[in-house]
């Protein structure tokens, strides 16, 4: 699969991230390890803007924002945009063709990305007939995935790039700490309180979405039987529903203002316990080793099997799980439906005490 490149002399290099916000943080190792190989290179991430407050200098020479293209307007722009860069490489994150065909008509002499879907368009990388290899067949027509860290290292590994550990790699700004530490004051949470964050919404779809009537049974609970403070945390179309379940919890919702990204890692960085479903801020918890309770729901886990040491799953296994449909096709929900505040209580105090011998 590794195709000989003479990586040094390699000067200037494309990085188009992922899209969403969980898959960039599982993308962060090989980001750092496409920097390690690239120490001289001028590096350009192509990225949503909304990602770019995750962006550590570390990794990029440069960013621009790659929004969703409109129309062929937009996709011939960021071509011709391309295409004045001189780049000698490109390295295609995602799988879509719109991200991987700019680098193909601007012209990039290399250009590694998964070949399925795009024959012609990627000249480095990995075919569909070498990636079936990576979905093992179990009963009837489902099928494991491999976890994503390692779906990108594999990609890398074309290249022949030394490898570097799959944790996510992540950095908190010293004032996005502060500005933290100070907005946790201003709402009467004192420094070093025990905090329980809520993650209660989902930009997948309901399927993934717990109960809120449950989330707010479990800041109750949290809150008078083992002393935390519960902090719902919502995104922009999530803040009616954050601030009912914090309203009926007893719980704060930080939907006033709602958090940006770099602001939301300093914060999960601070927090003692995160429940959530199988969301984005999962993966913050995971790169600053916090401990996490997902909550499974219609996804597979199996995308995100990785770095588990301070994370506890709870699945419910169903004849209809994993669908993957962002609407219960049955109508029952009872993959999240049949998880129990009692039995995630139970986890989240046992994860504590396995991991940071809290609660005595």
């Amino acid at each position: 699969m590794t195709r000989t490149v003479d990586l040094s002399r390699i000067r200037r290099i494309w990085l188009r991230t992922p899209n969403w916000l969980g898959d960039f943080v599982m993308a962060t190792a090989a980001f750092a390890r496409i920097r390690a190989a690239f120490p001289q290179a001028h590096i350009t991430a192509g990225m949503r803007p909304y990602l770019r407050p995750l962006a550590g200098s570390e990794f990029f020479d440069e960013i621009v924002p790659t929004p969703k293209a409109k129309g062929l307007g937009d996709l011939l722009r960021q071509v011709r945009t391309m295409r004045g860069s001189a780049y000698d490489l490109a390295i295609v994150l995602p799988n879509s063709l719109a991200t991987g065909i700019v680098p193909f008509l601007a012209r990039v002499p290399l250009r590694l990305g998964y070949k399925q879907g795009r024959p012609g368009i990627m000249n480095l990388g990995l075919s569909a007939q070498v990636r079936r290899r990576w979905w093992q067949k179990r009963e009837g027509p489902r099928r494991y995935p491999m976890p994503m860290p390692q779906y990108y290292e594999e990609l890398l590994d074309v290249l022949g790039l030394p490898p570097v550990d799959r944790h996510p790699q992540l950095r908190v700004d010293p004032a996005d700490d502060a500005w933290v530490a100070e907005h946790l004051r201003s709402l009467g949470i004192a420094d070093g309180e025990p905090l329980l964050l809520l993650v209660v919404g989902a930009n997948f779809g309901a399927s993934k979405l717990w109960p809120p009537e449950r989330f707010s049974e479990l800041a109750r609970t949290m809150q008078q039987q083992h002393g935390m403070r519960a902090l719902v945390m919502v995104g922009p179309s999530e803040v009616e529903l954050g601030e009912r379940i914090a309203r009926d919890g007893g719980a704060i919702a930080l939907s006033q203002p709602v958090l940006p990204l770099d602001k939301l890692k300093a914060l999960v960085r601070r927090g003692t316990l995160m429940v959530t479903g199988d969301t984005g801020p999962r993966h913050l918890a995971v790169a600053f080793d916090r401990p996490v309770v997902c909550l499974i729901g219609p996804n597979d886990p199996n995308y995100t099997n990785y770095c588990l040491e301070r994370t506890t799953l709870i699945r419910k296994d169903l004849p209809c799980s994993p669908c993957q449909r962002k609407v219960c096709p049955l109508g029952h929900h009872r993959c999240m439906r049949d998880i129990t505040v009692a039995e995630v209580e139970a986890a989240g105090i046992d994860l504590l005490r396995r991991t940071t011998g809290w609660p005595r």
